[in-house]
Parts: C-alpha cells; structure tokens; sequence
C-alpha cells in the first residue's frame, strides 16, 4: 500500500502547515475520534474543522515544525478500506522531538482517494 505512504507524507506536510482546509476535507462527517482516553463525538464538517483547526493551533504554539513518520503499519480490510498506524515523531525547527506519538486511523479508499472515518490518538 504505497499509497498510503504518499497519502500519510503529504497529509502531515499539510497538518504542520496547518492547512486546516485541506486536511478537513480528508475528513468524514460525522467523526468519532479518541484522544487521551476520550471520546470525542464531532455531529458535522463543522465541528471537524474546528477541532482540527485547535489541534494545529497547539501544535504552532508549540513550536512544531515537522511531523516525521517513523513507521507505518498497515492493515488491509479488502479493496476500499485499511486501518493504518503511524508512528509520528512532531519535531520543532531544530529537529528536537517535542511529540512521539501513535495514531490509527481508520480509511476508506473513495473514488481512489483515502477518507478518514476515526482515529485513535495513543502512546
């Protein structure tokens, strides 16, 4: 699934840039995500695009510069969907890790492109 590697580079260059647009419309709606041991409802694409937009918000004020994949694990679920877990290293402009991290998401391939239904933020 080389694609999701492509999919996974080009969708934290765009988080980091915080692209909120961009990385909201991979995005359904609506969204269940799982953060720190909450669960978070989002009912709409407006209430994923504000969330997304705050977690960039913390990530700039941070000082994060760059997300770097240090792994990826993939698991096949047939022709339209994976689960996919990165292994993400948030680096500020010095390349020292601020944030080492796992997130699975769970994807679907819609009309060859990949869609995000959940994620699960864990260490």
């Amino acid at each position: 699934m080389s694609d999701l590697d492509t999919f996974c580079a080009w969708y934290a260059e765009r988080y980091m840039a915080s692209d909120v647009d961009a990385i909201s419309a991979l995005y359904e709606a609506p969204l269940l995500a799982l953060r720190d041991g909450e669960v978070i409802h989002l009912a709409d694409r407006a209430a994923v695009r504000e969330h997304l937009a705050e977690l960039m918000s913390a990530y700039a004020q941070s000082g994060a510069a760059r997300a770097d994949i240090a792994e990826l694990g993939v698991l096949d679920l047939g022709r339209s969907s994976a689960c996919a877990t990165v292994h993400w290293l948030v680096r500020d402009a010095d390349g020292a890790v601020l944030k080492d991290f796992h997130t699975t998401y769970h994807l679907l391939r819609d009309d060859g492109s990949w869609r995000i239904l959940s994620y699960t933020n864990h260490d």
